[in-house]
């Protein structure tokens, strides 16, 4: 009996040490959150390709790395930047560049402006240019034209007392691409 619980005991304690760490913090509006760890899928399609990812993302307030995992043609990739400087690394090659979203062409094929992901991915606009939104009654993003982009906002979840948002579909001159956030852990330190 004696070895029967110390089993479950310890089955339960390794089972918890496999669990990801859930945020305790709590925010009245998505543009409080600055600091976050999010993973989900990437599926995007231009004129002459396609395909899709997964990702993990680790943001900052001035820095931050995505690590795509995937058919994008790479098998994986990694993206960082901070203030003025932006790394791309795959297992054939590395490029460098001022800011993500030049990196991010090689893997889509098209300029996917990570600036602004960092605020469409909250739900909100990017306010480094003008755009054209429309909200629903519970005040959550829906619609949004910025930088080009058609961005769908149609699913939101319930985390750390805001809505965030779940699925983001975004087309732009025949190119497109859906951002489904599965885990969203704001506030978490990467």
């Amino acid at each position: 009996m004696r070895i029967a619980l110390t089993s479950v005991v310890l089955a339960l304690l390794l089972s918890a040490c496999q669990m990801r760490p859930t945020t305790t913090q709590s925010f009245s509006h998505p543009g409080q959150i600055d600091t976050w760890q999010m993973s989900g899928k990437l599926g995007y399609r231009t004129v002459n390709d396609g395909g899709s990812a997964t990702f993990d993302w680790q943001q900052q307030p001035n820095r931050g790395e995505i690590r795509f995992s995937g058919p994008l043609g790479f098998g994986s990739a990694d993206l960082r930047w901070d203030s003025g400087r932006a790394e791309l690394v795959t297992a054939k090659q590395q490029y460098q560049a001022r800011s993500p979203g030049e990196l991010a062409w090689h893997l889509t094929g098209f300029w996917l402006p990570v600036s602004a992901l960092h605020y469409w991915a909250r739900g909100l606009p990017w306010p480094g240019a003008p755009g054209e939104a429309s909200y629903d009654d519970d005040k959550q993003l829906q619609t949004l034209e910025q930088l080009g982009w058609s961005l769908e906002f149609d699913r939101y979840q319930s985390v750390a007392g805001v809505s965030l948002p779940y699925r983001i579909k975004a087309t732009q001159n025949g190119n497109r691409f859906t951002l489904l956030i599965r885990d969203w852990q704001p506030g978490a330190a990467p």
